[in-house]
């Protein structure tokens, strides 16, 4: 873990503006909040409270050391069966933080889909999506989960690599800020790329 300024405090250098999602242009109307399973149907959004929610629990925070981001989670609210509710949600916090000093914060690429905008109008998304990974052996392998240690780049999408996914507002300058606050860590800690 890298030294901090500050040893009573991390300093927030950026916030990041997280990928907003959206629902495609089939649908209309948010599901009633005590049938949430409306919302398989095409022209239904997910209950309203619970996309407010997960909007309002999403952040990406650039430190002085680190990135920080919460992508939370649909999962079903405390209740009567069996300790869950079988009609509510609520949003799980799913927050991920790495350290610019991490062998692993190697890539930062933009990993969009390919027309993105307008799938996204039809279809629906999440923003645009900055990937974080880390290759080695002259670029031709990534980094696996083990007990594959490692995977050619032709099977990175099917085989489990190590890499963490980010939603953005938009790609292009969440890398830049990502990769200055990186480079300017490791140049102040003296950490050669």
């Amino acid at each position: 873990m890298m030294s901090r300024i500050s040893t009573s405090a991390i300093t927030v250098t950026q916030v990041i503006p997280h990928g907003v999602k959206t629902y495609g242009c089939c649908a209309c109307c948010y599901a009633p909040a005590m049938c949430p399973g409306c919302a398989a149907c095409p022209c239904m959004k997910d209950p309203e409270y619970i996309v407010k929610e997960m909007e309002a629990s999403k952040y990406i925070y650039i430190r002085e050391n680190s990135i920080e981001w919460n992508a939370p989670v649909m999962t079903s609210k405390e209740g009567d069966c069996c300790g869950q509710s079988c009609c509510l949600f609520r949003a799980q916090d799913n927050v991920s933080v790495i350290y610019f000093d991490d062998p692993m914060f190697d890539r930062i690429t933009d990993k969009s889909r390919c027309c993105n905008d307008c799938r996204t109008f039809c279809c629906g998304g999440e923003g645009e999506l900055v990937q974080i990974d880390s290759k080695f052996c002259c670029g031709c392998c990534y980094r696996a989960v083990p007990p594959l240690f490692c995977a050619p780049v032709c099977c990175g999408f099917c085989c489990p690599i190590i890499k963490h996914q980010i939603f953005v507002a938009k790609a292009a300058d969440a890398i830049s800020g990502i990769q200055e606050a990186r480079d300017n860590a490791r140049q102040r800690m003296g950490i050669k790329d």
